[in-house]
């Protein structure tokens, strides 16, 4: 058993077609795993009931078999499942809130009701494995797409959840800046945390262990990715591969 790991999960809103079904996969400590699809294939409707959005604040029917480093999201409070499961979305800026770099990851620790040095070292620690020494005190729109990106994954990880969620962590970024995101996806695998990763571009992840190809809500593969690269003409037809 990983420490994520999903049987048979189905999901689908209240009244509505089945959006996912029959969903079964595992993710170990320090496995990168990546969900694939087009537009519509449930990659990011997956990756909301791991983290508990769904059904918590967006409504529906889940079903099968969920746990995620011990607990199931559907059943447990969001704060409960911030401290097991942090995800990051695709747009940096809509996700940071604070006008220093800083107080960006010191936030969540507040609401947690962390204690005031308890919260000065785990910052310190968090500036350091990011790179961001001598930067605490920057207004984060000063930085760039890719460190803004970390800035965002470093404020999700700063209570250390044991699996790290990333909604296409590299879109809109340029060269250097997904070279940012894939060294510190690389860092977190190093921990011995568990990584999914939603990526519409496969070519971004093949670093990843394995991936997990969605078409219309239903599995299509589940394989390291030099075994899914074997099936190219599934990949085409897929439309996540030219």
């Amino acid at each position: 058993m990983g420490l994520v790991s999903v049987e048979d999960l189905s999901f689908s809103y209240d009244g509505g077609r089945d959006v996912l079904r029959g969903i079964s996969f595992s993710v170990s400590a320090g496995e990168v795993f990546v969900i694939a699809g087009l537009s519509g294939s449930g990659k990011t409707t997956l990756c909301r009931i791991l983290c508990g959005i769904i059904p918590h604040a967006v409504k529906g029917i889940v079903s099968g078999s969920l746990d995620v480093a011990g607990i199931d999201p559907s059943v447990t409070s969001l704060p409960q499942v911030a401290l097991k499961a942090g995800m990051v979305f695709q747009d940096a800026d809509s996700q940071i809130i604070c006008s220093t770099v800083e107080d960006e990851l010191a936030f969540g620790l507040e609401n947690l009701c962390w204690p005031p040095e308890d919260i000065r070292f785990r910052v310190d620690e968090l500036l350091e494995e990011f790179g961001f020494g001598g930067l605490g005190l920057v207004n984060p729109a000063l930085l760039s797409g890719g460190q803004k990106k970390l800035l965002t994954i470093a404020a999700v990880l700063a209570p250390s959840p044991p699996v790290l969620i990333l909604d296409e962590p590299m879109s809109g970024l340029d060269a250097e800046g997904r070279e940012l995101v894939r060294m510190a996806i690389e860092g977190q695998r190093l921990m011995g945390r568990a990584v999914i990763i939603v990526e519409h571009d496969l070519k971004l992840v093949t670093f990843a262990d394995k991936w997990l190809l969605l078409r219309d809500g239903e599995a299509a593969m589940c394989a390291p990715p030099d075994v899914c690269l074997r099936d190219m003409e599934l990949l085409r037809d897929m439309g996540i591969w030219s």
